[in-house]
């Protein structure tokens, strides 16, 4: 008997010191942080004074659209004896991870904060592929209310909460990534939304904690810029046999027959982006606006080449606003009521500059509103 209690005292000691030491070991290799981003900054961002009551943030949509904050600003100044001053810190490059960081630096935050981005998230890696199923764990265990308000109040617990990963240094300045494979960007794409989603949410709650007015820009979409790279999952040779169908037709200046047969071909094969933007185009030409408007938006969204906003990320803005009720500007629908009206960019990505002036006199009068100016 004493033997077995003997062995057992010792199973015992075994199990509390294995549980300890592993305890301890996650201990270690946990960040405290309440967010569990997959990446950390290798150095502090350089400290930022503002010396204007309204910022504009973001990526290279951002800078662009800062270039026109003299309207915004002779907008809200209007009657008044001295002008309102709008800063930007908004950079080409800068994914919202990047923005965050900066704010970070502020001595004090604006009275008013414009996010104008999304364009940008996939210009450098911030997590490892390999660590996708531990990030999602550790989001999902984030979204539990409990665990969340747990973590508020002790965050070193986050320590032993979240599983250890492996995260992506960065450093001071963005590290463009090698040019990503279809392959590896419909692996990355899931986990690339779920970041930019809770960055967001991040932007949205210290934004409100600082007590600043925080305004969502949704991006304009070039809709006449054809997806450049067709996801092979959604390729076949009966697939391009009858794209090449829909262009014969086309090509013999039969659009209604072409815009019939697309339509059916829609229905029968999801995700082709080269299809739904022909099928865009054609209703364009038949002048169905919403339809060509709504499948073009569409097509942008299963292109395999991240190298604009599309509407998976306008989507994303749009909802957490309404969630959140944060003042959303939605700039991509200002600019899409003149599609097939106008030529509405001048580029792949930029919208014409009357765009720009309409908006920013557009906001200035929400903000003058908001200010009781």
């Amino acid at each position: 008997m004493k033997k077995i209690l003997s062995f057992l005292m010792l199973l015992l000691l075994v199990v509390v010191v294995t549980g300890g030491y592993l305890v301890f070991d996650r201990f270690q290799k946990n960040p405290e942080q309440i967010l569990p981003f997959p990446y950390t900054f290798t150095e502090d961002a350089p400290a930022l004074k503002l010396d204007a009551p309204i910022l504009i943030v973001g990526d290279r949509m951002g800078f662009y659209f800062g270039k026109f904050s003299t309207v915004l600003a002779e907008t809200i100044s209007q009657n008044l004896a001295k002008p309102i001053k709008v800063q930007t810190i908004a950079k080409p490059g800068h994914g919202l991870h990047r923005t965050l960081h900066e704010l970070k630096s502020l001595t004090q935050w604006p009275q008013i904060l414009i996010y104008q981005g999304g364009s940008e998230e996939f210009v450098e890696e911030k997590f490892i592929p390999t660590e996708i199923t531990k990030i999602t764990q550790n989001f999902e265990r984030l979204s539990d209310d409990r665990i969340e308000t747990f973590l508020i109040l002790y965050p070193v617990l986050s320590r032993i909460v979240y599983e250890p990963l492996k995260r992506v240094k960065l450093g001071p300045v963005p590290s463009p990534a090698e040019e990503i494979s279809e392959e590896n960007y419909l692996k990355r794409l899931e986990t690339q939304l779920l970041l930019y989603e809770q960055e967001l949410l991040q932007l949205i709650s210290q934004s409100k904690d600082r007590n600043s007015l925080l305004i969502l820009s949704t991006t304009p979409i070039n809709l006449d810029e054809p997806p450049r790279k067709i996801c092979e999952f959604t390729r076949n040779t009966d697939i391009d046999a009858e794209i090449l169908g829909v262009r014969d037709l086309l090509k013999a200046d039969n659009p209604k027959a072409a815009y019939t047969k697309s339509s059916k071909l829609i229905t029968q094969y999801s995700g082709n982006s080269e299809l739904l933007f022909i099928h865009g185009q054609i209703a364009k030409r038949l002048g169905n606006k919403e339809e060509a408007v709504n499948t073009l938006l569409e097509a942008s969204a299963y292109d395999c080449s991240p190298w604009r906003a599309t509407e998976l990320q306008n989507s994303i803005i749009r909802k957490l606003a309404k969630d959140h009720q944060v003042l959303l500007f939605d700039f991509a629908k200002l600019v899409e009521k003149d599609f097939a009206l106008n030529p509405t960019f001048f580029d792949e990505v930029h919208p014409q500059n009357l765009y720009y002036d309409q908006g920013m006199e557009q906001l200035g009068l929400v903000i003058k509103s908001i200010l009781k100016l």
